[in-house]
């Protein structure tokens, strides 16, 4: 899947830990697979370092965050409009002495090679609050920069996020499947940070305690406060939350405790894909079968450790990955699918067989054929560009943009394994505090005793919802999703 044009290098720490749009970083097999030195976005969810105090005043320049962006329903799914933001940041020690249209190209990832000059051109960079047409301009120290450009966003599934636990330290949400928790790639507003926000349920100021992955549902914590964050923070580094969770997995998994405690480590460093590996780190898992029909099962597992994936890997390991788990159950892991750690071929060869493969199923698109060229020939009259008024207002911006990429791709009509895999996080406690939620409906036995639920939760409402049709699915309907591959959709002018 594409990203924005500026998704750059520095925000890939900001990523979903299941979200990998950086598929398009493509670093050599050795580097992917044997590199010690780990980026940002690779540090384990659940074992975060300590934050620093930071004194926080105003609003916040590099906030990107718009409000009121309209959207449709359509099957169960939320499309959210295109629309135009800023990206603001400052500029990087590495960027400082380096030609601004030079460095972006190379620091910011899916971009067409003419795309930077041809923006600064069109007046949409800012500099220090001024509109910066010159494409030779060179960065100083401390450079305020700002990118407006044409945002549009991945589908979510259209469900509620409800509120387990608030008070004025902490809010404890059942988070539901397809949304990254914050920030990343193509994800802003349909993210849970977003739509919190969205929903006047929380500001720029709420501080995530720890991740799910874009596809897992469950238990997810936020600190209101600073000294909430600091406390929450330390006991989770010190191994003081228990974590159970559930999933769903191929095969008839066996009766009683089963543990893992098999090393995890990176296998494609760009996409956060991991591996059993001697080198990794410790990492253990407990297993525990809570039902069969002997082709699959749903099994209960409480972790000690944290590591990204864990849960998947383990299960892989075992013999029995997770159910739709485009990733980790595939056979390009080796005929057993990874059981053992038996991939049949070296690291090197492994990655870059899952790297390729991850990359062309995801999220399917198909770019216009004749966008290229188009730049090319923009890029060769940039004299004849009239810049846009530097005063512009968002509202007043076309509603397309024939210069953004997404406005000229064709895109497949998602399918549900892309949007949730059968893993919840069920419970989190440690000996001063519990938060759980109920089971998911794929968790629950057929016929058997349904367990007693949680009591009732508020919603959290969409300021948008005389938006959606009345005849929108609900989350029982959402089975009924087209599985078909040849089913496109065109969102795009392209």
């Amino acid at each position: 899947m594409n990203d924005d044009a500026t998704t750059s290098k520095d925000s890939e720490d900001k990523g979903d830990v299941n979200v990998k749009d950086s598929e398009h970083v493509q670093n050599s097999p050795n580097k992917d697979a044997t590199n010690p030195r780990k980026r940002q976005h690779e540090k384990d969810p659940e074992n975060p370092v300590v934050p620093e105090k930071k004194e926080k005043s105003g609003k916040d320049d590099n906030d990107p965050f718009v409000m009121d962006v309209p959207y449709k329903v359509i099957n169960g799914i939320r499309y959210l409009s295109p629309y135009w933001c800023p990206f603001k940041t400052r500029a990087k020690g590495r960027w400082v002495g380096r030609n601004m249209v030079e460095c972006f190209s190379q620091e910011f990832l899916s971009v067409n090679p003419n795309y930077t000059k041809i923006a600064c051109k069109m007046g949409r960079m800012f500099v220090n609050g001024e509109q910066m047409t010159d494409i030779n301009y060179v960065f100083k120290h401390n450079d305020r920069v700002e990118h407006w450009m044409h945002r549009h966003e991945h589908p979510v599934l259209d469900l509620p996020i409800r509120v387990i636990n608030e008070d004025e330290n902490l809010l404890v949400v059942d988070k539901p499947p397809s949304m990254p928790v914050h920030a990343c790639g193509q994800y802003n507003i349909n993210t849970i940070m977003g739509q919190l926000r969205q929903n006047k349920m929380a500001d720029k100021d709420l501080r995530v305690l720890h991740r799910l992955d874009r596809t897992t549902s469950g238990i997810l914590l936020f600190a209101k406060n600073y000294a909430t964050d600091l406390e929450f923070k330390t006991t989770l580094k010190d191994g003081h939350w228990k974590k159970t969770y559930v999933c769903k997995v191929e095969g008839e998994f066996p009766e009683g405790a089963v543990f893992c405690d098999q090393p995890i480590g990176n296998l494609v460093i760009s996409m956060g894909i991991q591996c059993v590996r001697p080198d990794g780190k410790p990492a253990r898992s407990k297993f525990r079968r809570m039902w069969t029909n002997g082709k699959e099962s749903v099994v209960e597992v409480t972790i000690d450790t944290g590591r990204t994936h864990q849960i998947r890997v383990h299960a892989q390991f075992l013999g029995y990955p997770l159910i739709d788990d485009k990733i980790y159950n595939s056979r390009n892991w080796g005929e057993q699918k990874g059981k053992n750690a038996e991939y049949g071929k070296s690291y090197e060869e492994l990655a870059e067989i899952i790297r390729v493969n991850h990359r062309s199923e995801n999220w399917m698109e198909y770019k216009n054929p004749e966008y290229d060229q188009m730049m090319e020939d923009i890029a060769a009259k940039l004299d004849e560009i009239i810049p846009d008024d530097p005063n512009i207002r968002p509202e007043e911006r076309p509603s397309t943009d024939k210069i953004c990429l997404n406005c000229n791709v064709r895109k497949k009509v998602p399918q549900m394994v892309d949007f949730r895999m059968p893993l919840h996080c069920l419970r989190y406690e440690t000996d001063k505090w519990s938060f759980q939620t109920e089971l998911p409906d794929w968790a629950r036995e057929p016929g058997g005793q349904v367990p007693e639920n949680v009591p009732d939760q508020p919603i959290l409402e969409s300021d948008h919802a005389s938006q959606v049709p009345e005849n929108s699915l609900q989350n029982s309907e959402l089975e009924k999703l087209p599985n078909s591959s040849n089913q496109n959709v065109q969102l795009g002018i392209g």
